[in-house]
């Protein structure tokens, strides 16, 4: 399938507008997602009339750009930048959150995936997730986790470990990740799921103790850490994902197009070196397998938001 729609590709180009094609990234510039969005707006260019642009559209969570993309030029020519908040979460944490992502959007194509990791401070009397949880419910809600802000991947990890196993934990939210890292280091938090890019470093140095893979399967990374499902804990395998999605009116043909373009720069051996660099799995495939995935994640996470009682700051 793959093979066919780079074949395809120069000739879909075709069905798009002689105009560059505006990817707008609901975040500030530097993170991962930006950074992915640039790389692939760069490598897809080659194969777009006009090639792509990123512009930076930060705010509420990532509901600024979003809604903005939403109410765009439907004509293959505006792209949202999808990420685990905007295209997953936000729509339960956020009941007025400027758009509606399963009717003002369609998918494009699902990019890449960064996978997470449990980590723990250093002290802290457990050494893996059966010891995690027995520590954590003796305590009774003396167990803290740090997260990046409410509703972030490593906010609803934890809460969905709390919906699965029913132990308690604190949430302290910080203002990014950077500051939670600190914080685990120094002992003032004692758990935090993070993007591997950040916290390998620490793990690898001994900062911080790594106690599961909150993956599917084990990280290359780090092979001799187990996945929560090895260890006895169903359903926490959790990604922080990227994708495409464009205004929903946006023509068929142009999202063929849009699809064959960007399949093909993860297919370029240098875009796949750069991803794996920033610890992301490139992915790929149709707008119908995107659509599948944004479907899913909305739900899963707006089943957890209501059991936990979770809103938006």
């Amino acid at each position: 399938m793959l093979a066919a729609l780079l074949l395809g590709g120069t000739a879909l180009a075709a069905d798009l507008p002689d105009r560059p094609i505006r990817i707008l990234v609901p975040f500030a510039p530097g993170g991962t997602s930006d950074i992915v969005a640039r790389v692939l707006a760069e490598a897809a260019s080659a194969h777009l009339p006009r090639g792509a642009v990123v512009e930076n559209k930060a705010g509420a969570g990532g509901n600024i750009g979003a809604a903005e993309a939403a109410r765009g030029p439907a004509d293959g020519t505006l792209l949202l930048q999808c990420a685990f908040g905007p295209c997953g979460a936000n729509p339960a944490l956020y009941p007025n959150a400027g758009y509606d992502l399963l009717n003002d959007l369609t998918p494009v194509i699902l990019t890449g995936a960064v996978r997470n990791v449990m980590a723990v401070r250093r002290e802290l009397p457990a050494q893996n997730v059966a010891e995690f949880l027995a520590l954590a419910g003796s305590q009774r809600g003396g167990i803290s986790f740090g997260s990046s802000g409410v509703g972030a991947s490593n906010h609803l990890g934890p809460e969905l470990l709390r919906a699965v196993t029913g132990i308690e934990m604190v949430h302290v939210p910080y203002r990014g990740s950077g500051p939670a890292i600190t914080d685990l280091i120094a002992g003032r938090i004692d758990v935090f799921f993070d993007n591997l890019p950040s916290i390998l470093p620490h793990i690898r140095a001994g900062s911080v103790r790594a106690l599961a893979a909150v993956s599917d399967q084990r990280l290359a990374e780090l092979p001799d850490v187990p996945t929560f499902a090895e260890q006895g804990v169903q359903g926490m395998a959790i990604d922080s994902w990227f994708g495409f999605m464009a205004p929903a009116r946006t023509p068929p043909a142009a999202i063929a197009a849009l699809n064959a373009a960007f399949n093909q720069a993860l297919s370029d051996p240098r875009v796949r070196s750069r991803m794996a660099d920033l610890a992301v799995t490139p992915l790929g495939g149709t707008p119908e397998a995107m659509g599948t995935h944004v479907r899913a994640e909305v739900a899963r996470w707006a089943d957890v938001v209501r059991r936990q009682g979770i809103r938006a700051e």
